[in-house]
Formats: C-alpha cells, structure tokens, sequence
C-alpha cells in the first residue's frame, strides 16, 4: 500500500495498470472507474500518467483532469521544444544541441566543452516497444560522451547541454489562461543523487523579480491554465540564471509550498471547478521541508564520498553537522511526518529500518560471499579447477565490458592449451559491439576489442562450462537462480588475491568517468594474467 493510504485524509485506495507498460491499459480502467466513481476533479501527479491521458483525453472529454491544454502540454513535455520556446522569447538557456543518431553526435561532438549533460528530450522514453522513466546523466570527455549517448540514444532523442554551474531553483506557478496568478519559489538545499535530482531538503525563499518574469514569458507564450513549476539554475553571486526545464503537473517540493502557506492544491481545485482561483495570502519565507527517507540517502552519500568531483562539490563534514542544528529548526517541517496525520509518517520510517535492515543482511552476506570467495583462490581451489578445465565463461552485466575484455585477453592463450573459452552477459540485448570507452582504453594497450559482440548467457553455457568466473556477487546470484548446481564452480575474479584486499568486485564502468574503465581494465588483466599463470603452470607439467 502507497504511504497515502495509511493517511487519515484519505477514504480509499486503488491500483491501476502501470502505465509505462500499457498507456492504454491505464486509460482503460480510468474509464471503466469513473463509471461507478464520481468526482468533481482527477489530477494526475505524475508525468507517466499524465503522457496517456493527454494522449488520449478525446476519449476522457466527460472527465473533469486538471491538466494543461494538448499545445501546451507537449512543449513542456518535449525539452526541445521548451528550450526553442524560451530562446525565442530571450530567456536564457544553456548552450543545447538536441541529437537523434550517432552520426548527428558525430557532426558536433568537436564543438562541445565538458562536462556536458545528456538529458532525454522527454522524461518518458520507448525502447523495445516498451517505455522507460529516463534521467539526466553526465560525460566528462568525449569517450564518455559517446557511450553514454549510445545508451541513451536507444529510448528517444537527448539533449546534449552545457553544465551550469548554480543552485537548483523553482518558481511554482497556477495560472489562469496564460496569466500567473500566485507564484511561489523555494530553493533546493539537498538533491539525491548529490549531481542533481530530486530535492530532499529545501527552504521557501522570495521571488526573484528576475526569475519571476521569465516565468511569466514562459507561461503567456504557452497560455498554460493550471499548475507547474518553472526550473532554473541560479548563480547566487552574479545573479545569473538558465532555464532548466517546465515541469507541467504538480512537483515533488509541494509540501514545502502548503507547509509554508501556498495552497496549490486548493488553488487548482478553485481553478478546475470553479473556474478561478481565490489567491492564497503570501507565503511565507525561509521555510524548511525535508523528504526524510531521501535525505538520509543524502547525508549516506556525503559520507561515502558518493559523487563526482568534477561536477559537484562535496560538502565538508563541519557544514553538514552544522546543518543538523536544522531539524530544532522553528520553521522546519518533514514532506510525510506530521501529528496531524502520523500513520504515513511512521511507516516511512518503518520502511527505511526495513530497508536499511536489509541492506545490512545484504552487507554480511557479501562479507561471508567474499571471504569465501578469497578462500577458494588462496587454498588452491580456482587453481585445480582451471587446471582441470576443457572449457571456461566469463560473465558480466552487459557482456560489453568487462566479460568481454576477459575473453579477448585470454582466448588465445587458454585454447593453445586447450580450454575454449567463452563469454556472456545478464543482458537481454545481444549483438551489441563493446562499450566504445573501453574499447579506446583497450587500444591505448594495442588491444584490439572492436570486433567483441555481446551474447546472453544461455543455461547450456552454464552447464557445460567447466569454471566460471563472474564480476560481481549479484551476478553469482542470478546464475545460481538459473541453476543453482554450477555454485561450486563459479568464482568471483577479482578475488585472485586473496590476503585482506577488501575489494574483489569488478565494477562496471559503463557510462561513467574514464578513469574508471582504466581502473577496471587493470582489474581484469591482472586477473587474467593470474589465470595465465596458472594455465602455463598446467601447460608445463604435460
């Protein structure tokens, strides 16, 4: 049950179909609900039902949905289309060049100075006849850039943008007919993953006159009626500021704006029904609201150093304790905990022990996982079973990287003394060449890995192989929920060591920074390398 079912205000609760699997599913049971179901209004609060029931609102026009007109609401949807829409209209932008093929990046990739975002040009994408929630990612160079765009490139056109540097910034709106008639603004103070996102902790703060009236072209130009909140970046010392994206429904920080006295939900029901909207009296400022669950994610990932320095700055621990002192803060609120209405509150809390429990359970079973793993190289049971071996398989994720990489750098040398080697991947797709980056990193070491082509690991290969060796402890996990009986000759690489290394995991490097491939390259050749030994060590004694 979703937490607003346990909340007092709420009579009942139901489930429709996701609508990111079937859009017309979800309008299907729309239609059939509100045929037993009155109601005065239907707002859709989330971007996944709001595409499907734009799409098909000529079937839902006896359905009273507070949603912006078709016009409008497909250019807040499509960034490009909101990016050319504030150019036009002199709103600042960062630098964007929208791409829809390889070969268009190919054209410009020159003319772009990183780091550089890579943003989806609708949050809703399809791959495979199905749709996915996209997000925001970022590339530090041009390796970078490109395999993050051969991924990305698969779920619909992206958005190659600038990086502006600043503080994330929202100006809430409800608009009547292109006309603003209540503005609120709130200033992000935590964002999860700690690059940018979603907001876990944020502060109500006045309207900028600046921001305010870019919000006011953006809004005319699009004769938006209803809710949305316009983004920015904002530069706090010289005032500058970029248009980051229009968010057509109601936005994650509401609770921020009702907390500190804009009540856009009243708002928007006047509007709907009545057909105008009763103003609130003027918030009030420096208002403090906090996604709890989130920002404990904030404050883990702070600690564990969990971001990319290149694009973020870290906090220092002596401002992150100062900035506990908030919770004694007046004006500070929580997004679910209230004593209005505590039962949601206490299972949000419940549900991050649960998780944390079970991420702890999940933490002393890698330990035991990895300690056994390391027992079995160093006792000489990986040794005896490659010496034994007729046929070996490597296996990661994707079969792109680093399974690919093992393959091509022992084949040769482990079929001269007759052990076929093999690779494969979790991955559905096969056919896919290697990951661009790491075939760039593999040539620097006159590699060759350009001709690799991904496979899906099948369950013959695993009964037939006589050792495997895996990246990750996930990875062991899924084969044995294939066949649980390959447990005692599948092996995890990077434990070769031994000794009291703490990390044996082989990470995947896809679509991250180059250093990062670079590392996980040395990685798999000083295992390889290790299994070569061991190889010529059996070739010797015949």
């Amino acid at each position: 049950m979703p937490l607003t079912g346990c909340s007092n205000a709420v009579r009942r609760c139901f489930q429709y179909p996701d609508p990111l699997l079937s859009g017309e599913a979800a309008i299907g049971w729309l239609l059939d609900h509100v045929k037993d179901n009155s109601y005065d209004l239907i707002i859709p609060v989330t971007e996944r039902i709001l595409v499907p029931l734009s799409r098909y609102r000529d079937r839902l026009q006896h359905v009273n949905i507070a949603m912006p007109s078709a016009d409008s609401l497909e250019v807040a949807l499509d960034k490009s289309r909101t990016l050319s829409l504030a150019t036009r209209l002199g709103v600042p932008c960062p630098r964007s060049v929208a791409v829809a093929t390889l070969e268009e990046l190919a054209h410009i990739k020159e003319e772009l100075s990183f780091p550089v975002v890579l943003k989806p040009a609708r949050s809703i994408g399809a791959a495979a006849g199905e749709a996915s929630q996209l997000q925001v990612s970022y590339a530090s160079d041009r390796s970078e850039l490109e395999a993050g765009c051969v991924h990305a490139l698969k779920f619909g056109a992206i958005i190659l943008q600038e990086y502006f540097s600043g503080e994330g910034v929202g100006v809430e709106v409800i608009a009547e007919q292109g006309e603003i008639v209540y503005a609120f603004q709130h200033l992000r103070l935590h964002e999860v993953p700690l690059s940018g996102g979603g907001s876990s902790l944020r502060k109500s703060v006045p309207v900028m006159s600046s921001l305010l009236e870019a919000a006011e072209k953006l809004i005319a130009a699009l004769s938006w009626n209803g809710v949305a909140m316009v983004e920015f970046k904002l530069d706090p010392k010289s005032g500058a500021f970029c248009l980051m994206e229009i968010n057509g429904r109601f936005w994650g920080s509401l609770p921020l704006a009702v907390a500190a006295g804009a009540d856009f939900p009243s708002m928007l029901l006047d509007l709907e029904v009545a057909g105008k909207v009763d103003p609130c009296s003027p918030y009030r400022n420096d208002v403090y609201c906090r996604l709890l669950s989130r920002d404990v994610h904030w404050y883990e990932s702070v600690i564990r150093g969990d971001a990319d320095t290149r694009i973020v700055k870290i906090p220092a621990a002596r401002d992150v304790l100062l900035e506990l002192g908030l919770f004694l803060h007046i004006n500070h609120r929580f997004d679910v905990q209230s004593l209005q209405d505590p039962l949601p509150g206490l299972v949000d809390i419940r549900n991050m022990l649960l998780s944390y429990a079970q991420r702890a359970q999940s933490l002393w079973e890698e330990i035991i996982f990895r300690t056994r793993q390391k027992k079995a190289w160093r006792r000489g049971d990986v040794a005896t079973a490659i010496s034994r071996a007729r046929s070996m398989l490597f296996i990661c994720y994707g079969n792109i990287n680093r399974s690919a990489l093992a393959d091509v750098l022992v084949r040769s040398y482990a079929e001269d003394a007759g052990i076929a080697v093999q690779s494969a991947g979790l991955h559905h797709e096969e056919g896919r060449p290697a990951d661009p980056v790491m075939v760039d990193v593999a040539a620097q070491f006159n590699l060759e890995l350009g001709d690799s082509r991904s496979s899906r690991v099948s369950l013959q290969q695993l009964r037939e192989s006589d050792i495997i060796f895996v990246m990750e402890k996930v990875h062991y996990d899924k084969l044995l929920a294939l066949d649980g009986g390959i447990a005692g000759k599948t092996f995890l690489l990077g434990a070769y060591k031994g000794g009291a290394q703490r990390i044996v995991e082989i990470e995947d490097p896809y679509g991250r920074a180059r250093e990062v491939y670079l590392a996980c390259y040395q990685q798999v050749v000083e295992a390889v390398d290790y299994i070569k030994g061991i190889i010529a060590v059996k070739a010797g004694e015949q």
